[in-house]
């Protein structure tokens, strides 16, 4: 009898204290808003909450969120921007501040991809180095070969700009009488250099423009992340009720179509026919 009533006793005082022992997350927005809350479940485009100090069942969509954790120190989810942002900081030197208000100088830096407990691995100098728990940072400010980032998308937009506008004036100029291959030709010679060795005696008007517009892109981005102190990624704010100094959002056309392709084949395998034909194909492909 007296065994029962301890294990009754026992049983009650962890009932009693059941939504002390939740585990508690905070959300973190691209822009550094911070949300505490109990996550309740994740779906593919939401994930579901509750407040802290609240019973209403909120929302949010995954793609407006940087990432998320734990207050057991671990990361719950995490963004595609985060993680790129990541690997932009990886192999760098620069500073590191921490959410206490101490400044670190480093010569290289590397993250380790355990989201349980993150840890950075800082090599202050050649003699010295340091872990750091990815939750004790507020930000990371790198040395300016980050801005290899702006050079290639400088390089990028000046590309495809030329690229639609080749085929606007193809289009422009297109005369549906005459032949295809004489047209296409001439378009041709507008697009290359002078090559005399070829027969081509002067540069193309086309590639005139292509050349002069690759050096304003470039240091048009350069300029513009420089403004916008595209070198610094932050992590936590110092403050629940701080932003970042920056969106930590990263634009990428190709990862928007992924995502996009992604939704599709979801919402397509959740049918009845869709999943077995998408089952079929991913055991054909592995």
């Amino acid at each position: 009898m007296k065994h029962f009533w301890c294990i009754f006793i026992f049983v009650a005082i962890i009932w009693s204290n059941g939504n002390n022992h939740d585990v508690k997350h905070t959300i973190i927005k691209h822009k550094g808003e911070s949300i505490e809350c109990y996550i309740d479940s994740m779906g593919y485009e939401f994930l579901y909450f509750t407040l802290v100090d609240s019973v209403d069942r909120d929302s949010l969509k995954i793609k407006d969120i940087y990432y998320t954790f734990s207050d057991l120190n671990r990361v719950f989810h995490y963004s595609w921007s985060f993680k790129e942002n990541v690997r932009r900081v990886e192999n760098r030197s620069g500073y590191l501040y921490t959410i206490h208000g101490d400044t670190i100088a480093f010569i290289d830096i590397a993250f380790y991809n355990d989201m349980i407990m993150p840890e950075i691995f800082l090599k202050k100098n050649q003699g010295k180095s340091a872990f750091i728990s990815m939750f004790d940072i507020e930000k990371i400010e790198t040395d300016y070969s980050i801005m290899s980032y702006s050079v290639k998308r400088g390089f990028l937009l000046s590309f495809y700009t030329f690229i639609v506008m080749t085929l606007f004036e193809i289009y422009g100029d297109w005369d549906k009488e005459k032949r295809m291959i004489p047209q296409f030709w001439s378009e041709f010679d507008d697009l290359v250099p002078m090559i005399s060795i070829v027969g081509l005696r002067e540069t193309g008007v086309t590639y005139q423009s292509f050349t002069s517009i690759i050096p304003i892109t470039v240091l048009g981005s350069m300029a513009y992340d420089v403004m916008m102190d595209k070198n610094k990624f932050y992590f936590n704010p110092i403050y629940k009720e701080n932003n970042f100094g920056r969106n930590m959002y990263i634009f990428s056309l190709k990862n928007i179509l992924n995502n996009q392709i992604r939704g599709i084949l979801y919402k397509v395998e959740a049918t009845k026919y869709g999943g077995k034909s998408i089952g079929w194909l991913r055991k054909r492909i592995n």
